[in-house]
């Protein structure tokens, strides 16, 4: 050991522990073992947090549950006028239907089939290229 120390001196090197190989292993494993146990923990703590995500809009919806029936005059409002939003998206399906319609009719040059058309997909172009 000495001469290793020796050796090691005179290239300028430091032998930091004099301690024996055994010890140092043993040191060593511990640190490699405290740093798992760190990292595990936080790695669930982080699963914890994500999962309270899902926990806390049910808390919201429940405690906002109680001051719905409060409120129900300007909830019914607010139903009918998101209903009548949903008719006006269902339109614009159908405006949609008869531009893609119009489309395929004026690309292949002929009518309608009396037996209608089937749209299997819709995919951009992009002809910028």
């Amino acid at each position: 050991m000495m001469g290793i120390q020796n050796m090691i001196s005179g290239n300028k090197f430091i032998l930091l522990s004099q301690r024996p190989m055994g010890e140092r292993l043993e040191t060593a494993s511990l640190n490699t073992l405290l740093g798992l146990l760190i990292v595990f923990t936080v790695l669930i703590l982080i699963t914890l947090l994500i999962y309270m995500f899902r926990i806390i809009p049910y808390l919201q919806g429940r405690k906002s549950g109680n001051q719905e029936k409060d409120n129900s005059p300007v909830d019914t409002v607010i139903n009918q006028i998101e209903e009548k939003e949903d008719m006006e998206l269902v339109t614009d399906d159908s405006e949609l239907i008869a531009v893609i319609t119009a489309a395929i009719c004026a690309a292949t040059g002929e009518e309608v089939p009396s037996d209608g058309l089937v749209v299997r997909s819709i995919r951009k172009v992009n002809r910028r290229g």
